[in-house]
């Protein structure tokens, strides 16, 4: 097992691997509008951040986040359903319009399918609209509770892997990352140091 002190904090090199600052500048250019041409000249500001290659691999993992599209996703996707019943009957009527009519029982076959198309572009997009309508009075408290139940569970995982990220340490030497505590190493990159970090995040949790 390797000293303790043996190697750098990994949070130590992206510390001194990264900069963080502020820009600005000038900037201007032609316009027309309804005064004619004219010039403008103004000011543009913004942040930088710029990381050495081993900063970001050395990088702490990125924190969990709510998931608001997996609580919105039923909404969505009824209407999306909505929508496309909805353009899709115009298209298919106006493309019928726009073809010579049929005789025959190929006519009454097209002249059937066309009532059929047009009552689904009606009725389907607004029976979407009311599902959607109730699903988010009546059904988005139980995903918002599940997605809040995983968040809270992987910000509970997230603290665990702070603590455990803090205490690696880089060997350059050998080109290792290794976790003084219990001993286990990891060639110095991302993925392993990720991998180890969820092994002994877990390892934690359970205990």
């Amino acid at each position: 097992m390797r000293n303790a002190k043996e190697g750098v904090a990994l949070a130590a090199i992206v510390a001194k691997e990264t900069t963080e600052g502020k820009w600005s500048g000038t900037g201007g250019g032609l316009g027309f509008g309804t005064g004619g041409l004219g010039l403008f000249v103004g000011g543009m500001s913004g942040t930088k951040r710029e990381q050495s290659q081993r900063a970001k691999e050395f990088e702490a993992p990125p924190k969990a986040s709510f998931n608001w599209l997996y609580v919105f996703a039923p909404l969505i996707l009824l209407l999306v359903i909505a929508v496309m019943f909805g353009f899709g009957s115009s298209f298919v009527q106006f493309m019928s319009d726009s073809q010579p009519a049929a005789t025959g029982s190929l006519g009454r076959a097209q002249e059937g399918l066309g009532q059929m198309v047009s009552v689904l572009g009606q009725f389907v997009p607004l029976l979407a609209i009311v599902g959607a309508a109730l699903w988010f009075i009546f059904g988005r408290s139980r995903r918002e509770d599940e997605e809040n139940a995983r968040f809270k569970a992987a910000e509970a995982a997230d603290r665990i892997k702070e603590g455990i990220y803090y205490r690696l340490r880089y060997v350059e030497d050998d080109h290792v990352v290794f976790d003084p505590k219990t001993g286990r190493e990891v060639p110095a990159e991302r993925n392993h140091i990720l991998s180890l970090l969820n092994e002994l995040a877990s390892s934690e949790q359970a205990e």
